[in-house]
């Protein structure tokens, strides 16, 4: 007779598996890249003269461009390719990404985690989103000597992942802390260049927590609380991770993978980690 433990074990594992072969097929059948219209109409309108930041008519179009000026700027090379080589480039980039992002749990055998997680980043990358690209640089490189620099540009592009530096603030680590910032700052600033009356604020249709205020400011408060105390112990970027997610201003599903950054393949009290810092 199965023990229901058990049995709960394999059901998880099936729904997890099937979830994931389905979303893999989706993703596949529909690369349409529609996000990457973002970057790629940013990067074109800075090669011709016009404005970064222009008013839109539909705040949740894929054309929005909400992110730091560096990204257009990165971009602006992809435009001088075929428009069909350079999604395909683009394409590569974001599948290398997502690989690298779970590669940690696959060392570890964690293969349901890879079965749940790594389907997510390809179907965010089947939209052309920078979204596995920004997880795998922070699962890399937050918990390294350079991760000030890996969570300010990941700010840069999303606001939120900022609280990633809340780990420092539990472990007392106030260089970190103010590189992080000051890496931030620094990657932000270029936008004052630009005209901001056109820069999208609003959460749109895909607003969550953030449309109660209070709330908001509860839930997240209580989290980031949480993440600061938990700094020192091996759940420090974990917490963190949670705090980021629930903070986002438009939920979606792939929102789910900062969760990546708390699990490392070494944990903080590892001899081998902490020789890094």
């Amino acid at each position: 007779m199965i023990r229901p433990k058990r049995l709960a074990r394999l059901g998880v594992t099936a729904l997890v598996i099937g979830l994931g072969i389905a979303n893999l097929y989706w993703s596949v059948a529909g690369w349409t890249l529609s996000d990457a219209s973002a970057y790629w109409d940013a990067a074109n309108r800075l090669r011709d003269g016009a404005e970064l930041y222009p008013v839109v008519a539909n705040v949740e179009g894929s054309d929005v461009y909400r992110y730091a000026p560096w990204f257009a700027w990165a971009a602006i090379p992809f435009t001088f390719l075929p428009i069909q080589l350079a999604g395909a480039a683009w394409s590569l980039i974001l599948i290398g990404a997502s690989v690298v992002a779970v590669v940690p749990m696959a060392r570890r055998r964690a293969w349901l985690q890879v079965g749940f997680f790594f389907p997510i980043l390809i179907g965010i990358s089947a939209v052309g989103n920078a979204q596995a690209l920004m997880v795998a640089w922070l699962v890399w490189g937050a918990e390294r000597r350079s991760g000030p620099l890996w969570i300010a540009l990941a700010a840069s592009l999303k606001a939120v992942p900022i609280l990633f530096a809340l780990v420092y603030i539990g472990r007392r680590q106030w260089g970190r802390l103010a590189m992080t910032l000051v890496f931030t700052a620094l990657l932000v600033a270029p936008a004052l260049l630009y005209d901001l009356t056109g820069y999208v604020t609003t959460s749109g249709d895909a607003g969550a927590l953030i449309e109660v205020p209070i709330a908001y400011a509860i839930v997240v408060g209580l989290i980031s609380l949480g993440a600061i105390w938990l700094a020192r112990s091996r759940y420090g970027w974990l917490a963190a991770a949670a705090a980021v997610a629930v903070a986002t201003p438009r939920l979606f599903v792939y929102d789910a993978t900062y969760l990546l950054v708390g699990m490392p393949s070494r944990s903080v009290g590892d001899p081998e980690a902490e020789a890094e810092d």
